[in-house]
């Protein structure tokens, strides 16, 4: 199980790493699917302690999650740039909208039909 379980991490670490890629690339839609297939990796290993009923682990495995941790924290503050960056879109969307609601006629125009009041 330990054998399985390290190929799992390899998989989980090779996966972290072109999900950095991917982000620094501007690869939404590859980022996405590289999260979800590292997430059945995670559950996979989850699954794999379950049954061993503790959590498996050597010393190597150890040293590849303590190397993970600068790479998590370049995928998070890459994340929230992005998240920055939609935030403002959104906000410049909204206030375009705003403004040109602003700014339109409110009356309605009779598009160049004269009624006669008298009739």
């Amino acid at each position: 199980m330990l054998q399985a379980k390290e190929a799992k991490l390899k998989e989980y670490v090779l996966l972290t790493k072109a999900m950095l890629t991917a982000l620094k690339k501007g690869a939404a839609d590859d980022f996405y699917e590289l999260l979800d297939k590292r997430e059945d990796c995670i559950a996979s290993m989850k699954e794999l302690d379950e049954k061993a009923g503790s959590i498996l682990m050597n010393e190597n495995m150890k040293l590849q999650l303590q190397e993970m941790v600068p790479i998590e924290k370049q995928i998070e503050k890459l994340l929230q740039q992005m998240l920055l960056k939609l935030s403002q879109q959104t906000r410049h969307a909204q206030n375009e909208t705003f403004l040109t609601k602003q700014y339109e006629d409110s009356v309605s125009v009779s598009r160049g039909i004269f009624y006669d009041k008298k009739k």
